[in-house]
């Protein structure tokens, strides 16, 4: 309990210094960024850790696989998004017939490859965790975003009662 009481004040910790980082024209610079994300990882990994209660053995297993997965999660997403930014800013009724249907043959293929990974994920998770552990692990992933969000939320509540937020880049 006292881990999860200190990963979570981690995580709040984290969230409030956040704002504290200096922002460019453009947003974060590129290190800023990546150091960011790295502690972000970080924090989903100590929280998942924390949640799932894993076994020394475990996390040696555990941690390549999850990495693995999330690595190809991210290269998916970032395939997906490069696809949508060719229709970015027209509505469905801007869109020829031939480009409506390319971009639901794209959400498609995209929905597949998840499905795909996540079955793959799931087989090779269930030769190094117990089942129980493998629901854990969707569980404390949807609570450790909800977390965030919910953080995120109060934050910027916060923000808007000084005026509305200017987003860049946008």
């Amino acid at each position: 309990m006292k881990n999860k009481i200190a990963i979570i004040g981690l995580l709040l910790m984290f969230i409030g210094s956040s704002a504290l980082f200096a922002q460019n024209q453009n947003g974060f610079d590129q290190d800023q960024r990546e150091q960011r994300k790295a502690r972000m990882r970080e924090m989903k990994r100590n929280f998942i850790k924390s949640e799932l209660e894993l076994t020394e053995k475990e996390e040696r297993l555990f941690w390549p696989i999850y990495d693995k997965y999330e690595q190809k999660r991210q290269e998916i997403r970032k395939e997906h998004r490069l696809d949508r930014q060719k229709y970015r800013g027209k509505s469905p009724n801007d869109l020829t017939d031939q480009e409506a249907e390319d971009l639901i043959t794209n959400e498609m293929n995209f929905r597949q490859k998840r499905l795909d990974l996540d079955k793959e994920f799931q087989n090779e998770l269930r030769d190094v965790l117990p089942v129980k552990k493998i629901l854990m692990l969707h569980k404390a992933e949807r609570k450790f975003k909800k977390q965030l969000l919910d953080r995120m939320k109060g934050r910027r509540g916060q923000n808007n009662q000084n005026g509305p937020r200017r987003r860049s880049g946008m």
